[in-house]
């Protein structure tokens, strides 16, 4: 019996390997299990070997481990990448017709489950690719619990394909279950522990999370050209636009959302854009438009391995930087990094009122672990009310006949002049991507230009009254900490954890207000006496920069990952026993 058990899948693309991942994942979520689902599959058209590991646990945890329990082969070289990950008396499950498991020499002792895929898919004359539901019907049996959480999933997976296919899965799923209960007998090795149900669960990636927020913040217009890895933010939008009476456009590519979606800022509709770096690069110039023209702006920024078009199926977050230093000529911005689905919901929730309170451009980084990995969150999560601020937008009733409307007003506190919107009378001002006076009339006059410039930078003392401080976990008074921020953070609390349990004295500082940088929090928490490590998911400790260039404080041991591949627990653990 086990508290905690992972499994992978793997294949051939195009033998719903995807799928199959998700299937599983929300089989032990709906009975109240902790999940996390990751995906790897090459930048390939067609072809190439995917893969799904998922964790299940009984207790809450941050991150996958290297450790794999089950391996569900749909194919030899499935066996022949993964098998060294596999624990001592791991457990294999394959067709023999793909792979001559006698000759075979693992690296520890593991118990090889042979199950006749392609012919119990021949004797049900089903399509070949339902030898998955045949191999998550036996991994089941291989943990203990019921086929029929199996067939609840079945059920919803297929509904619009129809009973007879339903049927098809449920009875390839049994035949898996029930053979692999003949080859085990009683055996309970992989069994997971049972779990009470406490409350309603989803399982959800971040894009997913960050579509919810943006809704949840009454966002009404998104254009976004598709881009490896925020993709699950459009399907989510499209699907369900008429359902939520929003507005999301393709455009022909990443220049036009931008523009896109700054018009429809420009008419009042809160707007975002989502892309990955390389159509980040694109949307540049139309990001300093906004800036001129005060526009707000939500951008997710979902990060990969690049530069240029790198490993556009890959993990990485190297754009921490080019977000906060990107477009021409200087004026604020914000930008948050969630670290997991709950904070990607938040953080982009928030993200809309910053952008109107300073009417400015928002950014929220992602990377494609997240964006495309699947967690488990409670219901209630999504649930919670987040009050829509709306900063200073004028009603008609603000505007009267005969008193002048300055858009850009100079005279303001904190740099933020009041905004009008099209049609409303008596509120009409000139707006273009030229510096302008008050009104929005172009000009090149100095005075008025240094006025201008100083009015829009005046936003950033004014955006530092609002800064959200680190997150801090563990101990206060620490000998070990960890200093990191996005993604990177649920393996740095795994280890954590792991290392508590050891009896180490541990804590974790999580940056996810990345912009203007918490200078003096930062100062505070980094003065006492602790080894500090910094973890970052890039190869130049691009927060360890902000840090030195904002306080002056030098962290100096680092651990970067930078092969495209997330972290582990285990390989934070090593590092810091090295």
């Amino acid at each position: 019996m086990r508290s905690s058990i992972t499994w992978k899948i793997g294949g051939e693309a195009g033998f719903g390997i995807m799928s199959s991942g998700t299937m599983f994942a929300k089989t032990f979520s709906r009975h109240g299990y902790h999940i996390l689902a990751t995906n790897e599959y090459p930048s390939l058209i067609r072809g190439g070997h995917n893969l799904v590991t998922v964790r299940v646990s009984s207790e809450e945890f941050y991150s996958l481990d290297k450790d794999v329990h089950i391996l569900a082969a749909l194919n030899k070289e499935t066996i022949d990448l993964h098998k060294d990950e596999l624990v001592e008396q791991g457990v294999v499950l394959f067709d023999p017709q793909d792979y001559d498991w006698k000759d075979e020499h693992f690296s520890k002792p593991v118990k090889l489950i042979p199950i006749g895929l392609k012919e119990m898919v021949r004797q049900k004359n089903a399509d070949p690719v339902m030898r998955n539901t045949i191999l998550l019907g036996a991994t089941l049996a291989v943990m203990g619990t019921d086929v029929e959480w199996l067939k609840e999933i079945i059920s919803n997976q297929f509904q619009k394909k129809g009973e007879q296919v339903i049927k098809y899965n449920e009875e390839l799923a049994l035949l898996g279950y029930d053979h692999v209960h003949t080859v085990l007998g009683g055996s309970d090795e992989y069994h997971i522990e049972k779990r009470e149900k406490s409350e309603e669960q989803l399982v959800i990636n971040a894009s997913e999370a960050v579509a919810l927020g943006a809704i949840k913040a009454g966002m009404k217009f998104a254009a976004i050209y598709p881009m490896t890895p925020i993709n699950s933010v459009i399907s989510f939008l499209a699907d369900h636009a008429k359902q939520l009476g929003i507005v999301y456009r393709q455009p022909e590519d990443e220049i036009a959302g931008m523009n896109m979606a700054l018009g429809a800022s420009y008419a009042g509709v809160r707007s975002m854009v989502a892309t990955s770096g390389g159509g980040f690069a694109l949307m540049t110039e139309a990001l300093s438009l906004s800036g001129i023209m005060e526009l707000p702006i939500v951008i997710d920024l979902g990060m990969r391995a690049g530069p240029a078009t790198g490993m556009p199926t890959w993990t990485e977050s190297g754009e921490l930087q080019f977000a906060i230093h990107a477009g021409h000529g200087e004026f604020p911005r914000v930008v948050l990094a969630p670290g997991n689905c709950e904070q990607a919901f938040v953080c982009t929730a928030k993200a809309f009122n910053i952008a109107d309170k300073f009417q400015i451009p928002v950014f929220v980084l992602t990377d494609k672990y997240m964006n495309e990995s699947q967690w488990v969150v409670k219901q209630s999560v999504f649930d919670q009310s987040i009050p829509i601020e709306r900063g200073k937008l004028l009603s008609q009733d603000d505007l009267q006949e005969g008193k002048e409307y300055k858009r850009y007003h100079l005279e303001t506190d904190d740099g933020v002049s009041p905004r009008s919107l099209p049609g409303m009378k008596y509120g009409q001002y000139f707006s273009n991507g030229y510096e302008h006076d008050e009104q929005g009339i172009v000009t090149e006059e100095e005075d008025l230009r240094i006025h201008m410039v100083e009015k829009r930078l005046k936003k950033f003392p004014a955006i530092q009254k609002d800064i959200w401080e680190p997150h801090v976990y563990g101990d206060n008074m620490a000998d070990m900490t960890f200093v990191t921020w996005g993604s990177t953070t649920g393996p740095v609390l795994e280890a954590m954890g792991r290392m508590k349990k050891q009896g180490a004295s541990v804590r974790v500082i999580q940056y996810v207000w990345m912009f203007p940088f918490p200078t003096e929090k930062t100062k505070e928490l980094l003065e006492q006496k602790s080894r500090y490590v910094i973890v970052e998911q890039n190869a130049t400790a691009q927060l360890a920069s902000l840090i030195m260039e904002h306080t002056g404080i030098a962290i100096t041991e680092k651990l970067l990952k930078y092969s495209g591949r997330p972290f582990y627990p285990e390989e934070i653990i090593e590092f810091v026993r090295k």
